[in-house]
């Protein structure tokens, strides 16, 4: 597909987005080599990244349409493009839901690495790459959800995550992978909210099982999993190189690929 011609509506750091002048409620993304860490100041380009990235986004969400999840996603109608549905607006937060504890939550929450949670906790962190995306304190988010205008909109975006969590996690499961945490962003289609955005290899933390029936119940599961083997973006954030990374998407991707029989 050509979208040379095509007007550019918007071009971030790991995808294009496009006009669709056949249909003004759809637009078109497309996804690119580049991949970045440090709120973008690491940056590469891994040639075929695009490839892998919109193939695993294309399978998980297909996968969670199937399962009545209310997303932009409608086809992948070429590589490395998927077209998705037009927004009203986009709202300016990444949802992070948590497993198991990894990445920044050990720097600021004093938290040991592979403590569970149990329910799954889920926070709002405001989009800001120079401030760090900021998280919005806990308190001030449930006194938002509780309030009589614009509550409604955090309480649905965070029982989306949920589900979402639960699903995933169930389906890496299928293949002795733990679903440790994941950032999910939103907008508003036709007044609603609506899961947006991609979900690939960037999106999650992916710890294969260290043990044949590992004990996942445990306060803390460290020793249940394989933080060696990690299939996420920290292989690029702890400086392995660019041909590791791009072989621990494609794995993700093999993974995904599955998802069709779920």
């Amino acid at each position: 597909m050509d979208l040379s011609k095509h007007r550019i509506i918007i071009e971030g750091k790991t995808k294009i987005i496009y006009e669709n002048p056949g249909d003004p409620n759809t637009v078109y993304m497309k996804f690119k080599d580049d991949i970045t860490a440090g709120d973008g100041v690491k940056h590469d380009v891994i040639e075929g990244k695009a490839l892998v990235d919109w193939k695993t986004n294309r399978d998980i969400f297909e996968f969670l349409n199937r399962k009545g999840i209310r997303t932009h996603y409608v086809e992948s109608p070429a590589e490395c493009v998927s077209l998705v549905k037009k927004l009203d607006f986009k709202i300016n937060l990444e949802v992070v839901s948590r497993r198991v504890a990894a990445g920044s939550i050990l720097k600021w929450g004093g938290i040991a690495e592979g403590t569970r949670f149990d329910p799954v906790i889920t926070q709002f962190h405001y989009k800001d790459d120079p401030l760090h995306d900021p998280m919005l304190d806990d308190t001030y988010v449930e006194y938002i959800i509780k309030a009589k205008e614009g509550g409604e909109m955090f309480r649905e975006m965070r029982e989306i995550n949920t589900e979402v969590f639960a699903l995933l996690e169930a389906a890496f499961a299928a293949f002795t992978i733990q679903l440790l945490d994941f950032k999910l962003e939103y907008g508003l289609i036709g007044g609603v909210v609506t899961l947006i955005d991609e979900i690939s290899g960037g999106s999650f933390r992916l710890w294969p099982y260290a043990k044949e029936n590992p004990d996942l119940t445990k306060k803390n599961v460290l020793s249940e999993l394989d933080p060696g083997a990690r299939l996420d973006k920290d292989t690029y954030r702890q400086g392995e190189s660019l041909d590791q990374v791009q072989s621990k998407f494609e794995q993700i991707a093999k993974i995904t690929a599955g998802f069709k029989g779920l």
